[in-house]
């Protein structure tokens, strides 16, 4: 095949594959234009989660007429005139690549109006091709509508999530960039209104606290340092405030919001010796370097960038970090309860704050007075039968005798020469994973709560969540919405019932929402996690009879030997070990 130029059209199609993946980096593009052109408000309306419909409107300066056309054909932009200007730029666009690839995989419709005109100007395209333009009546500003994205690429379409997903994407993309800027007034909205909006009084605080509710803005340090040309401002979290992912860390450099590897490594680095390992915590982040120092052309999405003095700034980001939370002194955090929840290293399998008990076996003691709670020997034995419809593995008895437990986490058995000793959590964990698997499990019976309990998520994961409740509810799990990212829970499944608290479902819905998963899949995932938040935790002392309770449903399980995440249950040590360590062979 001979070598020719490829026709406009193509050509902007294949540059849309690097601008335009989804409805979210649509609305990124198009709200980054309205913020450079200075806007204070800006609407975002969906249809269908934007696979229909998005529209973008703004107040900002306006497009005059005569250079409407200009703005949808490639490389043209007012941000820069040549690559000098690359070393200062500070707008969010400069490429002039947006409006084409959007415009070359969807029906374009841009209405605009520059301040100083009487008349505004409309112009709209098909797969990048103009179809009309007209002058008309408008306000200053500009609208922009964007329709059935991806309709001339159905290859492109088909990898586009569902309603619900895609609705939780923008709306994730949207709070970015409203953090970004407190001052600008931003609302999402769909068919059936008003998602959320901020204010724009020009308070991060206020935007955060809209954004991801109250609980969380009383986990936050403020913090501003300046040295010399560099300045770090915005909040992190005290340290006993954690998650299980970097869906709560937001970065920004000169206002723009980025993926930067020095600022995350920065961040864990000021962490290290006051969380656990593979725990992150909260950060909305603001950095400022003269534009000089930092290169943003290094990927046409723009959120990943070059620092020329790297070493310098890293050093500048631990100081200024380790400084807000002087050493980082701990506070103890309270449950719904107000019981108090440990951030110790945990040695359970699942990942969530331990809740430690007062009440450890302590060396040389058999049993202690039985406290009443979730975990006793009648719960355990209502279900006789084994979890499945197969023989369980551990031959009967598999020990001979309760030696007691250790750390109150590790309980001790003897077994002829042998000495096993068995992770509490990991077993139980295993017990109540295959009881929730079978059909019509009494586990998975919805408990109502007494009171019904309120509780927030971050309305990019309660947006997803909102379009599964009914698949929680199979599971005994029963919320309803009420306001844009508040829930109440009405039942919670029985497993749960004696050891349920509202901070297990942020964390089981962070981690169902960071990837796509099946209807099925969906549910297993939840049960699973769930199990793990239902199990005996570390640090957890029992009696004689609760560890012999927990022995005869063990001996029922299928697959005795491992948790549901794939942890070992058992150790073995035999007696030969022992006598080879004290040197009696």
């Amino acid at each position: 095949m001979p070598i020719k130029k490829l026709p406009p059209e193509t050509a902007n199609q294949i540059a849309a594959g690097e601008v335009v993946e989804n409805p979210a980096s649509v609305v990124k593009e198009l709200v980054e234009n309205a913020l450079d052109a200075g806007a204070g408000r800006i609407r975002v309306l969906l249809q269908q989660g934007g696979l229909r419909e998005i529209t973008v409107i703004d107040n900002g300066s306006g497009i005059p007429p005569g250079e409407l056309r200009l703005a949808v054909e490639r490389h043209a932009t007012s941000k820069i005139l040549d690559i000098g200007d690359l070393g200062s730029v500070l707008t969010l666009g400069f490429r002039g690549e947006a409006l084409p690839s959007i415009a070359s995989v969807s029906r374009l419709t841009i209405t605009s109006r520059h301040y100083e005109d009487e008349a505004g100007a409309s112009i709209f395209l098909e797969g990048g091709v103009e179809k009309d333009f007209k002058e008309i009546g408008f306000p200053v500003g500009t609208r922009v509508t964007v329709q059935d994205l991806f309709f001339n690429t159905p290859a492109r379409r088909k990898f586009l999530k569902g309603i619900s997903a895609e609705t939780a994407k923008v709306s994730r993309m949207m709070q970015v960039l409203s953090l970004s800027r407190p001052d600008v007034s931003f609302t999402l909205e769909r068919e059936k209104g008003v998602l959320w909006e901020t204010s724009g009084d020009g308070n991060l605080k206020n935007v955060i606290l809209t954004l991801f509710g109250h609980d969380l803005g009383k986990q936050l340090i403020p913090l501003d340092f300046t040295e010399k040309e560099y300045r770090l401002r915005g909040y992190v979290s005290d340290p006993t405030s954690f998650r299980n992912n970097r869906g709560f860390q937001f970065f920004y450099v000169n206002g723009r919001a980025v993926q930067s590897k020095p600022l995350r490594e920065s961040l864990d680095k000021s962490y290290s010796s006051l969380i656990t390992s593979k725990k992150y915590p909260l950060a909305f982040l603001f950095l400022s370097l003269p534009p000089a120092d930092i290169d943003v052309n290094v990927h046409p999405s723009k959120t990943e960038i070059r620092l020329y003095q790297e070493e310098l700034v890293r050093s500048f980001l631990v100081k200024s970090l380790s400084a807000a939370f002087q050493g980082g002194r701990r506070f103890p955090v309270y449950n719904w309860r107000g019981e108090t929840i440990q951030t110790e290293k945990k040695t359970d399998s699942c990942p969530q704050k331990v809740q430690i008990q007062e009440n450890i076996l302590a060396y040389g003691e058999n049993e202690l007075e039985e406290k009443p709670g979730y975990f006793n020997r009648e719960h355990l034995l209502k279900s006789e039968k084994p979890a499945l419809n197969k023989e369980p593995l551990l031959e009967k008895p598999f020990y001979d005798m309760i030696v007691g437990q250790a750390f109150g986490t590790y309980i001790l058995l003897q077994k002829g020469e042998d000495l096993l000793f068995m992770d509490q959590h990991a077993a139980h964990e295993r017990i109540l994973w295959e009881r929730v698997q079978q059909t019509n499990s009494d586990l998975l019976q919805g408990s109502q709560i007494a009171l019904p309990l309120p509780f927030e998520l971050p309305l990019y994961i309660a947006e997803e969540i909102y379009g599964k409740l009914n698949l929680l509810e199979e599971i005994g799990l029963e919320l309803e919405r009420f306001g844009h990212n508040t829930f109440i829970i009405r039942t919670v499944p029985l497993f749960l019932k004696d050891v349920f608290y509202p901070e297990m479902l942020l964390d089981l819905f962070e981690k169902l929402t960071s990837q796509p998963l099946k209807r099925e899949d969906f549910q297993k995932e939840a049960l699973l996690q769930l199990s793990c938040k239902a199990a005996l935790k570390a640090n957890k002392a029992l009696t004689t009879e609760e560890i012999r309770a927990l022995l005869e449903q063990l001996e029922k399980c299928r697959d005795p030997f491992f948790c549901p995440h794939g942890r070992p249950v058992f150790f073995k040590m035999n007696k030969a070990e022992l006598e080879k360590y004290f040197k009696r062979r």
